[in-house]
């Protein structure tokens, strides 16, 4: 189920309550709430999150794809990531949500554009934006996921001759130079403003 959180950005309750009905050739319909503030609403999935709902075993007269007992669906987040942290030792503390906020920093560094990864995620769009543009955005967020499985595929099984650390280095570089260059151009404003009026810039 973490996985499927990483692969969709999704909310873990979205997740959870992911009946088998809910999908169908390929495509997610999210589940909403009355008063739900944002949802991402259809999504088409990739194939190795597909891959990862249909491996899960049903259990009779549960509708739900990763079911609990009495007919209900997963809910003991805490108990069970409490017997995972004690097999990931050295692991710096982390919480579920956090493979949420991964998966937008994820899309961040691909390059998705942020109105595509908000949509992604099910974040309200608010102002203008929000009331007048009513398109769903179907295509784009399934390809931003596409990329999104891509990625991770990579990282979990690298290329011959590459390594996990490999890949994660490539991300801190990309990361390092975005900052390089918001850093630079940062400096260029301020030493603009404090150049006075009319004075001619050293050559």
């Amino acid at each position: 189920m973490l996985k499927l959180l990483l692969l969709t950005a999704q909310r873990r309750e979205k997740v959870a309550s992911m009946k088998s009905s809910d999908v169908a050739d390929g495509v997610w319909t999210i589940a909403s709430e009355e008063r739900e503030k944002g949802n991402a609403g259809v999504l088409k999935l990739p194939q190795l999150a597909l891959d990862i709902i249909a491996a899960q075993p049903r259990i009779a007269g549960n509708p739900y794809v990763f079911g609990y007992r009495h007919g209900k669906w997963f809910t003991g987040w805490s108990h069970y990531k409490a017997q995972l942290d004690a097999k990931l030792k050295d692991m710096p503390h982390w919480t579920v949500h956090d493979l949420r906020r991964s998966a937008r920093s994820l899309l961040a560094e691909m390059g998705v554009a942020d109105n595509i990864a908000e949509q992604v995620l099910g974040h309200a769009i608010r102002g203008v934006h929000g009331i007048y543009n009513r398109h769903a955005y179907f295509e784009e967020k399934g390809e931003a996921l596409k990329r999104l499985a891509a990625l991770v595929e990579t990282i979990i099984n690298p290329p011959a001759g590459d390594n996990v650390l490999a890949a994660a280095g490539r991300f801190r570089r990309g990361a390092g130079k975005k900052r390089a260059r918001a850093t630079r151009s940062e400096s260029e404003r301020s030493d603009s403003e404090r150049q006075p009026e009319g004075a001619a810039l050293p050559r």
